[in-house]
């Protein structure tokens, strides 16, 4: 029998990915989102996607009706916009994720997978380990630490299944047009400088080491999660890869000049994934490493 999986935020950088894998596991995928389906994945396999286009919050029992999962996408995103609009940004991502939870615990739904961020370990030392206590310096990351709490929460109250996913710097195609890498490639295009900002003077390095994760892998990730028979007991796992690059190996990767600016205040030098407990838990390892996708994908 086929599995029916909603996935919210269906429009945006990681969902239209997800939406493709399930589609190639054969499930029923109802695609939620204020935005139209313009992302091409959403138009591949049609028969099998159901599109809603409406808000998290307005959603209704018929439409939970027989679904099996939810990963739940939909999120304010950008560190600089929630820096700026902290009260505006936690009501609408908090407020969506507790109402969500609650119509999913009454619809029955068998697991609710939600993306948190790496971000949220702030200045702890790497390689981050789930365990460690949350550090997180923006509102977005307190945010997406509060819904971790609220799944982990609403498993033991109220026994929905649920597991956290923390990612960790996601790249890929169809990239959020605010991410870093969609500025340096499009820098490339445009024949401008690549800004990359400066670590601190402690730092070995001269930009920021990070943990790339490419989409696709994230996608398989979420499936892994949904399938995963030790997963929904409210579980935190990272999804990275436990390997660093530089931004300024990113940036020559791409090609192109590099100019040099302060480093911002919610930035910190380096993230790196300890992987051994999302092993443990998922069948799923990563197959794509981000200077080869850039090698081919920046041949422009």
């Amino acid at each position: 029998m086929n599995k029916t999986v909603l996935v919210t935020g269906s429009s945006g950088f990681i969902g239209p990915h997800i939406v493709e894998k399930c589609l190639d596991q054969g499930w029923i995928v109802k695609c939620l989102d204020l935005l139209s389906p313009e992302r091409e994945v959403l138009h591949h396999n049609k028969k099998n996607v159901i599109f809603l286009k409406k808000d998290v919050r307005d959603l209704d029992f018929s439409d939970l009706k027989e679904v099996d999962y939810i990963a739940h996408m939909a999120f304010v995103t950008n560190i600089p916009n929630s820096v700026l609009n902290p009260i505006e940004t936690t009501k609408d991502n908090i407020d969506m994720t507790a109402i969500l939870l609650k119509k999913a615990t009454e619809a029955k739904i068998k697991k609710f997978i939600f993306p948190s961020t790496a971000s949220l370990y702030g200045n702890n030392q790497i390689p981050w380990v789930e365990d460690m206590k949350a550090d997180p310096i923006e509102p977005y990351s307190w945010q997406k630490l509060s819904c971790e709490y609220l799944c982990k929460m609403w498993t033991i109250r109220y026994g929905l299944p649920t597991t956290v996913l923390r990612l960790f710097q996601v790249f890929g195609e169809n990239p959020r047009k605010d991410s870093a890498l969609y500025a340096f490639i499009n820098a490339k295009k445009n024949k401008t400088p690549i800004t990359l900002t400066e670590t601190t003077a402690q730092s070995a390095f001269k930009t920021g080491r990070r943990d790339f994760i490419y989409v696709k892998d994230v996608a398989s990730a979420f499936v892994s999660a949904m399938l995963s028979k030790k997963t929904g007991n409210g579980e935190t796992l990272n999804i990275g890869t436990g390997e660093m690059t530089t931004m300024e190996d990113i940036a020559k990767a791409i090609g192109g000049e590099i100019k040099f600016i302060p480093k911002r205040s919610f930035e910190v030098d380096a993230h790196q994934a300890n992987m051994e407990k999302c092993y443990k838990y998922l069948d799923w390892k990563h197959t794509i490493e981000v200077k080869s996708w850039l090698n081919e994908y920046c041949k422009i």
